[in-house]
């Protein structure tokens, strides 16, 4: 017979589900290696900032997310007015990608924050509040599961710790039997011979 599942955990897909549709809801239904659009870039103002930003990207699909970090941190260093928010952004996801060695959701929702304030007309500021909202959804939602796993371990011990005791009392209860029965015997023994 199958096993039984809780309510949460019944759900606990549907959950995934709806972020998930939230997110391509969110991002324009976009590929998630895919965040930039060209257009977003007005690479002709400065060809070595569209050379940066170019490799940025090129590292960020490629895999190679420690690269794009430092690109974009320079991006954003020396160019902060024009692409500080292309660099935040992009950092931003980097973070946020679960494929990252160094994934961390709330360092990714500090540069998100950090865009969507400092860069009020970007064209990121939309998407950038949204995906602060979707992990800030999804920490909540480890956050619980973490203290439900937490609740569930302290109760299966004390469960072992109670079927331990039960067994020493069950161990107890033999034994006093067992003595109960040698004392009944010896009584029945010593019945026979005061009757001679």
């Amino acid at each position: 017979m199958g096993r039984k599942y809780s309510r949460q955990r019944k759900h606990f897909f549907l959950y995934i589900a709806c972020w998930i549709s939230l997110l391509l809801a969110g991002t324009g239904c976009t590929p998630y290696y895919n965040q930039y659009d060209e257009e977003q870039f007005p690479f002709q103002q400065n060809g070595e900032a569209k050379q940066l930003l170019l490799q940025a990207k090129s590292s960020f699909e490629g895999g190679d997310f420690l690269t794009s970090l430092e690109i974009n941190r320079e991006i954003l260093y020396r160019f902060p007015q024009k692409y500080g928010d292309h660099a935040l952004y992009m950092m931003g996801l980097i973070y946020a990608n679960p494929e990252y060695t160094y994934v961390n959701y709330g360092i990714s929702i500090h540069f998100f924050k950090k865009l969507v304030k400092e860069y009020s007309e970007s064209a990121f500021k939309n998407k950038a509040k949204i995906w602060i909202w979707l992990l800030n959804q999804n920490m909540d939602y480890a956050e619980r599961i973490d203290k439900k796993n937490k609740r569930n371990a302290f109760l299966e011990k004390k469960l072992r710790a109670e079927k331990k005791q039960i067994i020493n009392l069950q161990n107890q209860i033999k034994r006093l039997k067992e003595i109960d029965l040698g004392i009944e015997k010896k009584k029945r023994e010593a019945l026979p011979v005061i009757e001679q």
